[in-house]
C-alpha cells in the first residue's frame, strides 16, 4: 500500500471512530435524558399525591366536625390541626391552608328581596371609598344575572377593575348564598357589621384570645348579632402546596359542607392543580 492510501485509510478510520464515539455520546444522552424525564416525572406524580393526600385529610376532618361541631366553625377547633406551614419532608417541602369563605360577604346574597343585603353592601362600599352609584350597579347586575361565580364576571359587565380589587379581600361569590362568619370575617368587616368601633373592637381582642366568636360573649358586650351572620361555615378554600425532588405543585380546592334534612356531606366542588412550579425564586436582576 502506497503511503498515501495509508493516510486516506487512516483518516477513514479516524472518521469512523469519530462518528461512532458522537453515536455512543449520543445515545448516552438520549439515556440519561430519557432518565431525567423519568425521574422529573416521577417527581411530579409524589408530589401530586402528596397534595392529593392533603385534601383527603382537611375533607375527612371537616366531615368529623359536621359530628362533633357543627354549630361553629373557627380555627381554634381540632379540625384546623390539618392546617400546616411549610415544613420539609425527606425529599421535598409540603403546607396546607385552609380559608372559610364565608368570611366575606356573598355578593350573590343581593338578589334576595330582603333589604338587609343591599344596605350591608351600600355601607361597605362607602367604608371602601366606592361610589354609590357604582355599588347600586353591582347590585343591579348581580340581580340581572342571579348568581356570579366569581366577581371577576363584573368586569367584563363594565365595573371597573380597581373597584373590584376593593372589594376582593371583603366580598366573595359563593354557588349556595351563605352569611357572614363572625369567628373568620376580618376586623374591617366587622365594624360595617356592628357599626360600633368600640364592640367590634373589644370582639376582635376577645377573638384574638380565645379564638373564636359566642352567643355569650356578645350578650356580655350587650351587642345584637347583625343580620346575615352566624357562627358557622359550609364553604372553604384550601391550597396546598407540596414538592417532591424538583417538582413543585399548587393544589387549589374548593369544598362544600352540607347539614340538612338529607343529611350531612362533605364534598369538593372544584379542584386544579398548577404545575409545575419552579422551586427556587427567580434571582434578582
Amino acid at each position: 500500500m502506497r503511503r498515501g492510501e495509508a493516510g486516506v485509510t487512516l483518516v477513514n478510520v479516524l472518521v469512523v471512530l469519530a462518528i461512532t464515539s458522537g453515536l455512543v455520546v449520543l445515545l448516552l444522552r438520549q439515556q440519561e435524558d430519557g432518565q431525567d424525564i423519568v425521574a422529573r416525572h416521577a417527581a411530579l406524580a409524589q408530589a401530586e399525591q402528596i397534595a392529593l393526600g392533603a385534601e383527603a385529610s382537611v375533607l375527612a376532618a371537616l366531615r368529623r366536625d359536621l359530628d362533633t361541631g357543627p354549630e361553629e366553625d373557627h380555627f381554634a377547633e381540632p379540625w384546623a390541626g390539618v392546617i400546616q406551614e411549610e415544613v420539609a419532608l425527606p425529599e421535598g417541602r409540603f403546607s396546607v391552608k385552609v380559608r372559610d369563605r364565608q368570611a366575606k360577604f356573598d355578593i350573590n346574597l343581593l338578589p334576595a328581596p330582603a333589604v338587609g343585603p343591599q344596605t350591608l353592601f351600600q355601607r361597605l362600599a362607602t367604608r371602601l371609598d366606592i361610589d354609590a352609584a357604582e355599588a347600586r350597579r353591582i347590585a343591579e347586575l348581580v340581580a340581572l344575572l342571579g348568581a356570579v361565580r366569581d366577581l371577576s364576571d363584573l368586569e367584563a359587565r363594565g365595573i371597573a377593575p380597581d373597584t373590584l380589587a376593593r372589594l376582593a379581600p371583603h366580598v366573595t361569590a359563593l354557588p349556595v348564598p351563605s352569611t357572614i362568619n363572625l369567628n373568620t370575617a376580618d376586623p374591617l368587616l366587622m365594624e360595617v357589621l356592628f357599626q360600633n368601633p368600640g364592640i367590634a373592637s373589644q370582639l376582635l381582642f376577645r377573638r384574638r384570645s380565645q379564638g373564636f366568636v359566642s352567643r355569650k360573649m356578645l350578650t356580655d358586650l350587650g351587642a345584637l348579632r347583625p343580620g346575615l351572620t352566624g357562627f358557622g361555615s359550609h364553604a372553604w378554600e384550601v391550597e396546598i402546596l407540596a414538592e417532591s425532588g424538583a417538582a413543585r405543585v399548587r393544589l387549589l380546592s374548593l369544598i362544600q359542607r352540607r347539614n340538612d334534612l338529607e343529611g350531612k356531606a362533605v364534598a369538593l366542588i372544584s379542584r386544579r392543580f398548577d404545575a409545575p412550579l419552579p422551586t427556587e425564586a427567580p434571582a434578582e436582576p
